[in-house]
């Protein structure tokens, strides 16, 4: 008969190993290769895999290093224990260090069982990410399934209705503890990506968490059943007393090609971040416009273009891809390396890309616009020296920066027609805002 610490890896197995999200986060790239499922977050990168059953493991190794080097991205690659042991010893061969072993643990979600009554002035309630203690606790943290910081890179613990959460233990105003925990799409499985001390009640409040259904069944139509969690031996038993089963041990292989990796992801969706509210009220200042001034547009600098786009009825519009395909070839032909470009909308979130590692064979899609039928959208650079204002209200874009203007006025004009301003000047026939 099988026991349930069986089922429940099978369950893992069978969901979890070797996944491709439903809903890749900003700036990720997924690849397939064989069996091997490579993720690329432009700062490094991971390799997953079923059951890897391989006629020649060390070419198969070779191919990954092969085009992590490429990119710079050191390489993650867990082993369970139940694996073949030649996979082990050939990323051991290949240079790959293996990290320190930790145990992999399941629990169903309805056999957690509720925590003791806390002591008086302590619960647990959610936590935000830009919490500073928490930030020091989970960096703190011995190696687990997977860090907040990366958690935080996907963006999704800042969404309405998120997929991820930080519980903590409080006790007066201070964090005792925390644990962070997300859902998996597409599986039956919430996972624990890591927790900073033994505290068998943040693991309740996690799979009370995760049976609450805050997404739309349209979105996300399978409740979580299980918690997954990996956990060094320290951790066990607080794993063990909240109702999880060891079903494995597990450690990562890391390999790191020559060269500097990125810093930053290719491209980062930003709410309240304060890099978003400092690049608005630069570009603010530079440009004269807030958003009560924003219908008569900004004060369009000397190298510049404004073209008319009332022809434009709808955001699928065939005419308005071939603007936006423009832009974006002009945007990349362009920008520099280490160039952030920001995408703005008043009191609405925004987002950064890297131009020359957006958009191109490999990685992330373009994922910034330069026109919406409904708002003002704004592209511009860290520095302020390009970009472009889709001014709804007047059917405009304007185009500005020298080195962007050279290499996309030709093309837009010959799509679009008549220019109406230049430096901010009318020049075409067509009434407009401008002076």
């Amino acid at each position: 008969m099988i026991g349930v610490a069986e089922k429940l890896l099978a369950a893992y197995e069978n969901q979890l190993r070797g996944l491709v999200p439903q809903d890749l986060p900003w700036g990720i790239v997924v690849e397939r290769d064989g069996p091997l499922v490579r993720t690329h977050y432009g700062t490094h990168g991971t390799v997953d895999h079923a059951g890897l059953a391989h006629d020649d493991l060390a070419e198969l190794i070779r191919r990954q290093q092969e085009v992590f080097a490429a990119r710079h991205e050191p390489i993650e690659w867990k082993v369970h224990s139940h694996d073949a042991p030649l996979l082990a010893e050939s990323l051991r061969a290949a240079g790959f260090v293996p990290g320190p072993e930790r145990t992999l643990l399941v629990a169903d979600i309805d056999g957690i069982p509720s925590p003791e009554t806390l002591r008086s002035g302590i619960r647990i309630q959610p936590l935000d990410e830009k919490e500073e203690r928490l930030r020091r606790m989970a960096a703190a943290a011995p190696e687990q399934r997977r860090p907040l910081a990366e958690l935080e890179a996907d963006g999704t613990a800042r969404r309405a209705e998120s997929e991820m959460k930080i519980l903590a233990m409080v006790h007066d105003g201070r964090i005792l503890d925390a644990l962070w925990v997300e859902r998996v799409d597409g599986t039956d499985f919430a996972a624990i990506g890591g927790i900073t001390g033994p505290r068998p009640a943040l693991f309740h409040a996690a799979g009370a968490w995760a049976k609450r259904h805050h997404i739309p069944p349209a979105l996300s139509p399978r409740m979580p059943r299980h918690l997954v969690a990996e956990a060094p031996d320290a951790l066990v038993p607080a794993h063990v007393a909240a109702g999880f089963h060891e079903i494995a041990r597990v450690s990562t292989y890391r390999w790191a090609p020559a060269g500097e990796p990125a810093r930053d992801r290719p491209a980062k969706q930003l709410l309240s971040d304060p890099e978003h509210d400092k690049i608005w009220k630069r570009f603010e200042t530079r440009f004269d416009v807030t958003y009560e001034t924003a219908d008569r547009g900004i004060a369009e600098p000397p190298a510049s273009a404004t073209w008319h786009l009332d022809a434009v009825e709808r955001q699928n519009d065939p005419l308005l891809a071939e603007v936006e395909a423009i832009v974006a070839r002009g945007l990349r032909a362009v920008a520099r390396p280490g160039d952030r470009l920001y995408r703005l909308k008043w009191y609405i979130s925004g987002s950064r890309v890297d131009p020359t590692r957006v958009g191109g064979p490999g990685q992330p899609r373009w994922m910034s616009y330069a026109y919406l039928v409904d708002e003002h959208v704004i592209q511009v650079t860290e520095d302020l020296r390009m970009g472009t204002f889709g001014n709804w209200r007047e059917s405009s874009l304007c185009v500005f920066g020298d080195e962007l203007l050279a290499h996309v006025d030709e093309d837009l004009t010959d799509l679009l027609g008549t220019v109406l301003r230049r430096g901010g000047r009318p020049v075409g026939n067509i009434w407009s805002f401008g002076p």
